[in-house]
């Protein structure tokens, strides 16, 4: 009988252990978890910008005003970045004639857009966006067309930038 204070104490002791062990696990894996929900917050966050900085800027790429080429030369060159930004700043005197020259003016609407890809290491980032555009031609009517436009950006100095853009094909519901 003189054991039983003895198992007492151990299970008493144990039991302690226990809970002790079982907080420590719970403030490490909370600790992780309240780290690892910041990362998807800051995703988030950047997912959002990507979409808003991103459609604007596909927008303002599929937009021509003749009657303002420097203007809209100098929208094209504020939303991009790399081969895109270089590809228009090496050619300006042809872009800007090709605009001039085609005599339109060119509106984009955003429609739809979907963030496929954000990475925040390697600050980049892809959309998928459908624009319609409205042509308007001086001697004829307005036409629309609905493109959809991947661009991939970059997270610069200034903000996401466009640094690539290619049409992705487009068939409306039922139709092939």
């Amino acid at each position: 009988m003189t054991n039983r204070p003895l198992v007492q104490r151990g299970v008493l002791i144990g039991s302690i252990a226990l809970v002790v062990l079982a907080a420590a696990f719970a403030a490490v894996f909370g600790i992780w978890w309240a780290n690892a929900s910041g990362d998807d917050a800051d995703v988030r966050r950047a997912r959002e910008e990507v979409s808003t900085t991103g459609a604007a800027a596909v927008a303002t790429l599929t937009s021509l005003d003749f009657n303002n080429v420097d203007a809209t030369y100098q929208r094209f060159l504020d939303v991009s970045t790399g081969a895109v930004h270089d590809d228009y700043a090496k050619n300006q005197d042809a872009f800007k004639k090709r605009i001039s020259d085609a005599k339109v003016v060119t509106t984009a609407a955003v429609r739809e857009t979907a963030v496929t890809d954000v990475n925040l290491q390697k600050k980049v980032a892809t959309i998928m966006v459908v624009v319609d555009t409205t042509v308007k031609e001086s001697d004829k009517p307005p036409t629309t067309k609905r493109l959809r436009i991947e661009a991939a950006l970059d997270q610069t100095d200034n903000g996401w930038k466009v640094n690539a853009l290619r049409q992705v094909p487009y068939s409306a519901t039922g139709q092939q």
